[in-house]
């Protein structure tokens, strides 16, 4: 039995695997994390715990104590040069956001003609994977959550929220909320025609995270949702 941990800036995600399939899932809000033992006193013991994190060394220490009580081995999960067939392009391969890695790696699996990957929550990256299995690099945009509440406490005239996508706005908040999906939407679009013009067609588009609803309508081609890419690249690490 396998939980693995997708630790966010925003949420916490996890998923319970026996090796075949996701026998339960779950989440709760960051900042909640001094009560997640509570929650997954429920669960069924692990046999080994797999996590990735990108919140800090402050939360990775409240994930642990949420573990002693289980026995299981906890494996947090660090990017490489070559792991289940993908090697990572960037300069310095540590570098890379645990979160990212495994997202690439479930990626591989779910696409193995090249895609770009997607993952859309408090700041959205968009990574290029080639048919060869190399990841060329990516971009980090901030989320759209982030967009508005940046333009709202930097600017006197804008207000947060309210605002609805419109392809060409006539209003304020219209323009605001439609400008920060259009500037994701972009990022998308750029990174998908560089990896066209490397594996020689139209790249499948993967989409997870918080936001991925809200991109789907705005994004044409082949474009596929995937819940929890981040937690599926995390079993198959542990399964490797």
């Amino acid at each position: 039995m396998i939980l693995a941990v997708d630790v966010g800036n925003t949420r916490i995600k996890w998923g319970m695997h026996d090796g075949n399939s996701w026998l339960s899932q779950g989440w709760i809000e960051t900042s909640d994390v001094a009560g997640l033992g509570d929650v997954w006193r429920g669960l069924i013991a692990p046999d080994r715990i797999v996590a990735s994190n990108v919140a800090g060394p402050q939360v990775a220490m409240q994930i642990e104590e949420a573990c002693k009580g289980w026995s299981a081995k906890m494996q947090w999960v660090v990017s490489v040069e070559n792991q289940c067939g993908v090697s990572n392009g960037y300069e310095i391969p540590a570098q890379l956001g645990s979160d990212r890695w495994a997202a690439l790696i479930a990626a591989r699996a779910i696409a193995p003609e090249g895609c770009v990957v997607v993952n859309a929550g408090t700041a959205m990256t968009v990574d290029a994977l080639t048919a060869d299995g190399v990841f060329m690099g990516g971009l980090i945009v901030p989320g759209v959550a982030t967009m508005l509440r940046a333009l709202s406490e930097r600017t006197a005239a804008i207000e947060e929220g309210g605002g609805h996508y419109k392809d060409i706005p006539k209003n304020t908040p219209d323009a605001v909320y439609s400008g920060a999906l259009s500037a994701m939407v972009g990022a998308v679009w750029h990174m998908n025609a560089l990896l066209a013009g490397e594996i020689r067609r139209a790249p499948t588009c993967l989409l997870s995270g918080g936001d991925a609803q809200l991109l789907l309508p705005l994004l044409s081609g082949k474009t596929r949702m995937v819940d929890n890419l981040v937690l599926d690249g995390l079993i198959r690490i542990a399964l490797a």
